[in-house]
């Protein structure tokens, strides 16, 4: 079933937020509810005209589109080959060089396709995926089959999810089964030029302690964006978490982020809160928040974004192409994080509610404005 919340006058303010209610925020009601993002084929937005900024993944050399097109997407999607290849080629010519790709992660099986709708550029993009060994492959086995799905001698980018060198059945659950002893194969396959960088996904904080101590990381990703700040610890700015980009900086590792909209189970109810806050209709909260990862003082080589419909495309590349954030939109944000607040952690899926922990109990806002 479905949650659904209405916001009441009074009740952000009653659960301490610092506001006499939602009033404060410009409505007396606003509705949330569960919502994952849906197909959307009749929605058009104008094709943006610029130019797509590039960055370096740390020292490796790689040069990424300052976004690139994310792997996450719906089952519901891969079952439209024809506005996905569409997507995936116009992002191209767009800019966005950089594609994060899932195939047994999700279960979704993308490399084929992906090496299809990619065929005539190819060897012009970064590819960047999660080794993952099924069906009885080794990891070495696996790259054999990921290369040959994609038709290139070499993938660009490689993550496993082996955060502890840990051999209990607790401890592999949580790593999905992905173990530290892959890291090793990993190396030996970039010495050998099948891989030119190995990375590590991380969510929690700690997930990186290890691998940072022992590993010689070329890219970190950690998610980013304007509710869940990775730079906020114990509901304030935390200047050893800052720190930690400063160490990956000094170390000449890739900083890449993920979940520019705050994830697959917030997106649309933040979308929904931010449409009904905007009474202009002028206001596009997927490039407000794009623009508040722009803008931020970590500087990242590159984000990643998912993108499910086809208009999503030019709305995304257009924050990129006119990245200045507006008054308007650090305004829309700011109302949007603080009601949000009251409903988030029930909305997100259990394994990703230790994420509102990063979450303050009343904002300063100091990250959208010069002052609070």
């Amino acid at each position: 079933m479905k949650r659904r919340t209405f916001i009441e006058k009074g009740a952000v303010g009653a659960l301490g937020l610092g506001l006499t209610g939602c009033s404060a925020l410009g409505l007396n009601k606003v509705d949330v509810k569960q919502e994952m993002t849906p197909l959307d084929f009749e929605t058009k937005v104008p094709k943006p005209k610029g130019t797509m900024p590039m960055g370096e993944i740390g020292k490796t050399g790689i040069k990424v589109s300052k976004f690139g097109f994310g792997s996450h997407m719906s089952k519901a999607v891969q079952a439209h080959e024809k506005e996905r290849e569409w997507m995936i080629k116009e992002a191209y010519d767009l800019g966005i060089n950089f594609f994060d790709v899932y195939d047994y992660e999700g279960r979704h099986f993308q490399y084929e396709p992906m090496g299809r709708y990619l065929s005539g550029m190819i060897n012009d993009v970064v590819i960047s995926i999660t080794i993952w060994p099924f069906d009885g492959r080794n990891v070495e086995q696996q790259l054999e089959r990921d290369l040959r799905l994609f038709g290139r001698d070499y993938i660009d980018m490689v993550r496993i999810h082996a955060w502890k060198n840990t051999q209990t059945e607790k401890g592999l659950a949580f790593q999905v089964g992905h173990r530290w002893e892959w890291w090793e194969e990993l190396f030996k396959l970039k010495e050998k030029g099948y891989i030119r960088a190995v990375g590590i996904p991380i969510h929690t904080r700690e997930d990186l302690e290890q691998p940072l101590a022992e590993l010689p990381l070329d890219y970190v990703i950690f998610p980013f964006n304007y509710y869940h700040n990775w730079l906020w610890g114990n509901k304030k700015p935390d200047k050893k978490i800052q720190s930690i980009v400063s160490t990956l900086r000094e170390k000449g590792i890739g900083v890449i982020t993920m979940k520019p909209f705050a994830g697959d189970a917030l997106a649309i109810p933040f979308k929904r809160l931010g449409e009904q806050y905007d009474k202009t209709g002028e206001i596009s909260v997927a490039k407000a928040s794009l623009r508040y990862v722009i803008n931020s003082d970590i500087d990242v080589d590159s984000t990643l974004g998912g993108m499910y419909n086809p208009y999503h495309v030019y709305e995304n590349v257009d924050a990129y192409f006119n990245p200045e954030m507006s008054g308007e939109e650090r305004r829309l944000l700011k109302k949007i994080r603080r009601t949000a607040k009251v409903v988030a952690k029930d909305f997100l899926p259990s394994h990703y509610r230790f994420l509102e922990e990063w979450v303050p109990d009343s904002w300063d806002d100091s990250d959208l404005f010069e002052t609070s």
